[in-house]
């Protein structure tokens, strides 16, 4: 009987999930044949914790210019997500994640500074907030697990560093009469408008990418608590809907749009409107430099396929990544 290509395709396909799912079962440390870890410990968990953004709008009240500048910790707003991890001899892992959050900010939160550059951000008076549905996969690199520990046990607490990259889909808004709007539908820069050829109309979906911080502390042979800080730089600059520096002509929203959303969208391109007399001697926004955002969640996951029976015997057999013993 002959074989089809497709068939031999199948046949290797799953030859090697077989091969793998193998694999997790194998162990590397054992105690007199009775107990052996999982050489990649699969981990499944919840995350809840603070998300926050760094946009053209609002910021931070001070001169800092560095890479946090703009954060505002009274800006922060809960996000949740779900996550799996498998953990290659405790030092490696490879992760997938959803996240949930809402971001937001204001100008009106630099009410009272002087500076020239910040008091035109808050004559500016934008405001904006945007949900954020986030999938991104990922890496953690443990340094403290890359060594072997044949006297001792491993320690409990373990610092790890954090590279992700995924996709996330955004929707800024705005309140207005006590109602929250979409903004892009709008085009309040001109997107679209043949009188701005540049200006193209961005995607709810964009890309980032992230480095962070975390640190993983095993309650029990079954429970882990995390904790993580990440920053994420995405591929877009209107998380805000903010970008161009120059101000769109009001009278085009007119030619472009249904009379219900030119009206909407006369009222809400320049918000100076609502504090001082209309504000388009400034930048309307910076097109220089993308938006990011950053989170920082609580960790509680529990690891599918380590034995409870792992409490009872010592983690001191463990061998290490073949790295200088400690």
């Amino acid at each position: 009987m002959a074989f089809s290509p497709n068939t031999y395709r199948t046949a290797l396909i799953i030859t090697a999930l077989l091969w793998w799912f193998s694999g997790i079962g194998q162990g590397y440390f054992n105690y007199n044949g009775r107990f052996e870890e999982p050489e990649i410990l699969l981990e499944a968990g919840i995350a809840a914790g603070a998300i926050n953004c760094i946009t053209d709008l609002g910021g931070s009240k001070t001169l800092y210019q560095g890479p946090m500048a703009g954060f505002t910790l009274n800006r922060s707003r809960p996000t949740a997500g779900l996550y799996i991890t498998g953990t290659y001899k405790d030092a490696i892992a490879g992760r997938f994640e959803l996240n949930y959050g809402v971001v937001h900010s204001a100008d009106s939160m630099l009410e009272g500074v002087t500076t020239g550059t910040m008091k035109g951000r808050y004559d500016r008076n934008l405001s904006f907030r945007s949900p954020i549905l986030e999938a991104g996969i990922g890496v953690e690199i443990h340094p403290l697990m890359f060594f072997t520990y044949l006297e001792r046990d491993p320690p409990r607490l373990s610092p790890y560093l954090i590279a992700t990259g995924g996709a996330f889909w955004f929707n800024p808004q705005a309140n207005i009469d006590d109602s929250w709007v979409d903004l892009r539908p709008l085009r309040l820069e001109g997107q679209g408008f043949d009188e701005y050829p540049d200006r193209e109309s961005y995607k709810n979906v964009a890309y980032l990418n992230g480095l962070g911080l975390g640190f993983r502390y095993d309650l029990s042979a079954r429970l882990v608590l995390r904790f993580e800080w990440v920053k994420r730089t995405v591929s877009t600059d209107y998380l805000d809907d903010v970008h161009w520096e120059n101000w769109v002509d009001p009278n085009l929203f007119s030619k472009y749009l249904s009379p219900s959303d030119a009206a909407l969208a006369r009222r809400l391109y320049n918000r100076s409107t609502t504090i001082n007399p209309p504000r388009n001697t400034r930048p309307r926004g910076h097109s220089d430099e993308n938006d990011a955002y950053w989170s920082g969640v609580l960790k509680l996951g529990f690891n599918l396929n380590r034995s409870p029976a792992s409490s009872g015997f010592p983690r001191s057999l463990r061998r290490g990544l073949k790295c200088p013993s400690i």
